[in-house]
């Protein structure tokens, strides 16, 4: 007798946001079952609408430590998208983006090291690379984040890589560079040059 695959348990953070959304539809449609923790101010409901059934919504922010460590229990892995993306935001309020994007991610690291996950995948930035001129980008150009935005996913990164080395949480951190697609909301300073492609297309002056 063929024994039915178990599904099994991720996580996602931001799962309600555009990156996330995705993520955890994959996920859904590969049978497994998903744990989404938003605290809904930038992701919407509305982007998983067409699965909301399937996942478990835990509105939350990723600062709460322990509600952290509670939504990561029993979890297989996990697939961390919630950050403050503004970089003019992380300008404006350095501290907040330091309380959301390192403090919430050592959150989510310390809280996997402590359920025993095995794997966490994270959101970084090309924002790392500051103002470098070289291109086309290498990933073995030392980070120089230009921004507080960009200093947090460069301490993420290295946060992820002694979490795995001395916790055996094998973390993996992704360099997003101009996400485009489905869900994304136009007016978010993420979406970056598409903005600019919009205005060009619609005839309108770019402002650079």
């Amino acid at each position: 007798m063929i024994r039915k695959k178990e599904a099994r348990v991720y996580l996602v953070t931001g799962g309600c946001g555009f990156i996330g959304s995705h993520i955890a539809e994959a996920l859904v449609q590969k049978g497994e079952k998903v744990k989404i923790l938003d605290n809904l101010t930038t992701g919407c409901e509305e982007n998983i609408a067409s699965f909301r059934q399937e996942v478990d919504l835990i509105v939350g922010d990723i600062r709460d430590e322990g509600l952290v460590n509670r939504v990561t229990e029993g979890v297989k892995g996990v697939f961390h998208e919630a950050a403050l993306v503004s970089v003019g935001l992380s300008v404006e309020s350095p501290r907040l983006n330091h309380d959301i994007n390192v403090q919430g991610t050592f959150n989510v690291l310390e809280a996997a090291r402590r359920n025993g996950i095995r794997r966490v995948v994270c959101a970084s930035s090309a924002a790392v690379y500051g103002d470098d001129p070289r291109l086309p980008k290498k990933e073995n150009y030392e980070p120089v984040p230009a921004s507080p935005y960009g200093a947090s996913k460069a301490m993420n990164e290295m946060y992820g890589s002694l979490y795995t080395r001395l916790y055996g949480v094998e973390t993996v951190s992704l360099r997003y560079f101009n996400v485009y697609g489905e869900r994304q909301d136009p007016a978010s300073p993420y979406s970056g040059v598409l903005s600019l492609f919009k205005k060009a297309f619609e005839e309108e002056e770019p402002s650079i």
